[in-house]
């Protein structure tokens, strides 16, 4: 069975995700790790100028960052380009995404340990792709893997339980420990709120991507960004 694929954009000049502390990255044998480096173009520079000026710089921290993460286990690889952002730095993200064959995609915050993780869900999509990817994870590296639904009344308190019920059980299939894996059912109006302030819990969030991109400017939907928004935690957003 093939590993899954994690993307990790490091936007330059000043990348969310560095810098690492080696002693975070751990238990990621179960991961091939693509570095996808990408260099904002200020405006009225080229890249051929800012290639000569800032490849060195950026191929440093790119094979620095790729260390950490093979030293925590991860088969990493390196790509960097320069570029405009906008709808140019989204079309080659998808581009490389799609050239990889990228299950997920690492964004936000520095990264912590992997050990408190919260999964939100809101329906049953994407089921298959989270129950592959966790399973990359060490399991001996996580302490509480927390499966998270917000119901929007008590009428659908049941069916939400349920669902995560049906879930937690095939983790546990997949060697999970029945008191690692958490099921927590809420009633909030607001989905979005509920989720940022359950994450402020935990040292990374996994989930499922369930709307369109808004625009050709953007890589990712609008339930990272309406996440990422509201929380200050690093974010695994899984492809379909």
């Amino acid at each position: 069975m093939s590993k899954p694929t994690l993307l990790v954009p490091v936007v330059f000049p000043e990348p969310d995700v560095y810098p690492l502390d080696s002693g975070n990255i751990v238990g990621l044998s179960g991961f091939d790790v693509v570095l996808f480096g990408y260099w904002e173009l200020p405006e009225g520079m080229s890249r051929e100028t800012a290639r000569a000026n800032k490849e060195a710089e950026a191929q440093e921290i790119l094979y620095e960052m790729a260390a950490a993460f093979s030293r925590g286990g991860a088969s990493t690889s390196v790509r960097l380009f320069f570029g405009q952002p906008g709808p140019e730095e989204a079309a080659l993200q998808e581009r490389i995404a799609d050239e990889t064959d990228a299950d997920a995609v690492l964004l936000g915050a520095p990264i912590t340990m992997w050990a408190n993780v919260l999964v939100p869900l809101r329906d049953a999509r994407h089921r298959a792709e989270l129950v592959a990817f966790l399973a990359g994870l060490d399991t001996d590296s996580i302490f509480t893997l927390e499966l998270y639904h917000v119901a929007a009344g008590p009428a659908a308190v049941e069916a939400g339980e349920a669902m995560l019920d049906s879930l937690r059980a095939e983790l546990v299939e997949h060697d999970f420990p029945e008191d690692v894996v958490e099921v927590t059912v809420e009633v909030h109006d607001d989905a979005g709120e509920a989720i940022a302030e359950r994450a402020q819990r935990h040292n990374l969030v996994v989930m499922g991507e369930t709307e369109e991109r808004p625009s050709e400017a953007e890589f990712l939907g609008p339930a990272y960004h309406t996440f990422a928004d509201r929380a200050d935690v690093p974010v695994v957003v899984l492809r379909d």
